[in-house]
């Protein structure tokens, strides 16, 4: 009777252990990608963001609220600074749980060397209408109806320019590729593939193999984004827009999205007139700080880069 005790309490034991590794299992690999996703496809600004009331005013710029629709129903707010002598008008795309807030002061310093600017709130994110968040390919959207905006509504003849930071660099990136009227990019942050970004944040955020984490994360943020997955891919939008011309910008310290990545997207361009600039500086530690890293250069390389491809 003595023996039987030790074997039966050995088999709750096997079964404890044996439950609480399939528990750890789905929470691993089925509860947290599926929680992630969540987060991702539901990503509007962050509450410090949110708190932001700095306008084009408030660094001397005249502007105007504007606000225009996407081809799949989404209500895009904006604001809208006239161009003056360059006659180009450069519209400007913010990153995940950012705003059209994150890239105000520079648009207004080029807009002070006379560029215009269109800065909009993308999809579910400040001012603008809800959606689902897919990373960059359903926010070309938003990047497409600026475009269309400025030709039918505004009836601007200037050259279009899109700058787009991380996310917004993606979106960006897919817009032109679609958008033959887009004379130039300029590309902060951006990531390769959603395949290459996912796999990568896997290692970098949770210290894990990308394998089956990363593919787990795919599976649930493109179920609920309602996107393919393989056609969020900012190589070959690159590649697509041929001989337009594209600057690349990355922070030498950015872990997130390493220069690496920027290299080789500026290698994939065809133009001639396309470029590159890696910033250096302590700021640049942080996903997407090279302006705020050497304002000045970053400014200046910009202006230079336009000036160059639009001449």
């Amino acid at each position: 009777m003595s023996s039987s005790k030790p074997r039966r309490w050995r088999r709750i034991l096997k079964r404890v252990a044996l439950t609480l590794l399939v528990l750890a299992v789905v929470l691993i690999f089925g509860v947290f990608p599926y929680l992630v996703a969540l987060l991702v496809t539901n990503a509007g600004t962050r509450p410090m963001d949110r708190q932001l009331t700095e306008t084009p005013a408030t660094f001397g710029a005249e502007y105007k609220d504007v606000e225009f629709q996407t081809s799949d129903g989404v209500t895009i707010s904006a604001w809208l600074l006239p161009s003056r002598d360059k006659r180009v008008t450069i519209i400007y795309s913010h990153g995940l749980f950012r705003s059209r807030r994150e890239l105000l002061k520079r648009a207004v310093d080029l807009w002070k060397l006379g560029y215009g600017a269109l800065l909009y709130d993308s999809r579910n994110h400040g001012a603008s209408g809800h959606a689902k968040v897919s990373l960059g390919y359903f926010e070309r959207l938003d990047t497409e109806a600026g475009v269309k905006f400025l030709r039918e509504e505004i009836h601007t003849n200037d050259r279009i320019a899109l700058f787009g930071i991380s996310m917004g660099a993606a979106a960006a990136l897919l817009a032109a590729a679609e958008t033959p009227d887009v004379a130039a990019v300029i590309s902060d942050s951006s990531f390769l593939s959603f395949k290459d970004t996912t796999d990568h944040h896997a290692r970098l955020l949770f210290r894990v193999s990308s394998f089956p984490l990363a593919g787990e994360l795919r599976f649930f943020i493109e179920r609920r984004g309602g996107f393919d997955g393989e056609k969020l891919d900012a190589l070959a939008a690159v590649k697509q827009i041929g001989a337009r011309p594209v600057f690349f910008i990355a922070g030498a310290d950015d872990k997130r999205m390493p220069p690496e990545i920027a290299s080789r997207l500026f290698e994939a361009s065809t133009s001639l007139k396309s470029d590159i600039l890696i910033v250096n500086g302590e700021e640049t530690r942080i996903h997407g700080h090279a302006y705020q890293a050497a304002p000045t250069v970053y400014v200046e390389r910009i202006a230079q880069f336009l000036d160059g491809a639009l001449r």
